[in-house]
């Protein structure tokens, strides 16, 4: 892979992260007890962690069942690589001077983006239907937008 192509894929896994904690964001306001926009005032500015951590909590106590613990790991592996791929992955190639080290480690790099970015992605498109789905359900009984 080259450099100009690695940011463009870097750019679409961000994107997805951002729509994937999102629509979780929108996804815990709606099912929440209580009205909407309230709800959503309390989570907006919440890290990716914390929503998760609090849409896990009302998922057991109120046992809506939109996620399974299975959903739940792999959204915790997604915050995993969003902290990797915000935080570290240029600094992995970065810095190195040999040209033949820096290619190598760049190109380990490249190809763990591209694992991941299908993993991403896939999971955003689900969210994504999962977001509409609740909200086309809930939207008359919490004065959704």
């Amino acid at each position: 892979m080259d450099y100009d192509t690695f940011k463009l894929i870097h750019s679409e896994l961000i994107m997805s992260v951002q729509y994937i904690e999102q629509d979780l964001k929108l996804i815990y306001s709606i099912l929440k007890g209580g009205e909407f926009h309230d709800n959503y005032s309390n989570v907006e500015n919440v890290p990716l962690g914390k929503i998760l951590k609090s849409l896990h909590e009302m998922d057991q106590e109120l046992g809506y069942s939109k996620f399974k613990e299975k959903d739940y790991e792999l959204l915790d592996k997604i915050r995993e690589m969003r902290n990797y791929w915000c935080h570290q992955c240029y600094i992995d190639f970065h810095y190195i001077e040999d040209p033949q080290e820096h290619e190598m480690a760049f190109q380990k790099v490249a190809a763990r983006l591209h694992e991941d970015e299908w993993c991403v992605y896939e999971l955003q498109q689900r969210l994504e239907k999962l977001r509409k789905s609740v909200q086309k359900k809930y939207r008359h009984k919490k004065r959704i937008p």
